[in-house]
This record gives C-alpha cells, sequence and structure tokens, in this order.
C-alpha cells in the first residue's frame, strides 16, 4: 500500500472527528464533494463549503476516536490517487473511497470522498434518489 496515501487519509479522518476544520479546508480542493449514499438508496452531495460549514461541519466528537479502520486498497490511475477504506462509525460499517490528485511536484489535494453507510446521510438531503 502507498503509505504517503494511507497517511493522508488517516489525517484526513483524524482531522473529521476533532473537528479541525482548518485541516479539511486545506486538504481539499476548490471543486471538493461528499458524495455519502445510505441502505435505503438515498445519496446527498456536499460541495466543499457545505460540509465545512452549517449543519454538515464536522463537530468535535467527544470520546470518539477514528475507531477500527480497515485500508482496503490504494491505487494510482492517471494524476489520481483512490484509497478504499472501511471503518466503524458509531457502531456501525462505514465504507469510504478518496480519490487525491496526485500531480508531480504539486501538493496533494483531496477531490471526492464517496460514503456508504447505514447513517452517513443525515439533515436536509438536496438530492434524493430510491432505489428502483
Amino acid at each position: 500500500m502507498d503509505q504517503p496515501l494511507v497517511e493522508r487519509v488517516l489525517d484526513w479522518l483524524s482531522a473529521g472527528l476533532a473537528g479541525d476544520t482548518a485541516a479539511l479546508d486545506a486538504a481539499c480542493a476548490p471543486d471538493f464533494e461528499s458524495i455519502r449514499c445510505d441502505e435505503a438508496g438515498r445519496v446527498v452531495k456536499l460541495t466543499r463549503q457545505e460540509l465545512l460549514s452549517g449543519p454538515h461541519a464536522p463537530k468535535r466528537c467527544a470520546g470518539e476516536r477514528t475507531g477500527e479502520i480497515h485500508l482496503l486498497a490504494t491505487s494510482e490511475y492517471d494524476g489520481h490517487e483512490v484509497a478504499l477504506v472501511r471503518r466503524a462509525q458509531q457502531g456501525t460499517a462505514v465504507l469510504h473511497t478518496f480519490v487525491w490528485r496526485a500531480e508531480r511536484g504539486q501538493r496533494r489535494m483531496l477531490l471526492r470522498e464517496f460514503l456508504y453507510g447505514e447513517s452517513v446521510v443525515d439533515g436536509p438531503l438536496r438530492n434524493q434518489q430510491r432505489p428502483e
């Protein structure tokens, strides 16, 4: 596995649990999106600004750690790095796919965060889809 990519993913998850929006903001590309899907097939897409402010902004989770994390795979293709992660969140499994821009000599920026899990779609839904 790509150890520098693993470190970035762990830093991202830790910053989210710490409510460190400055660290999250520094890692995000300007066109970053977080796309979340739950078991009912509902989908919510959050822009960088929506993730970092308002009701979706990460808040410090007292007593909660990043939990059990399993880095399943990393890969690199066409200037992008991808990490697949499975972790426990509030007792349930959450699957993450992180897509980072990986340009030589450039700062690596997080482009997309895809989440799938029971409780990852919360609050008002902007985009909603149901299974057919």
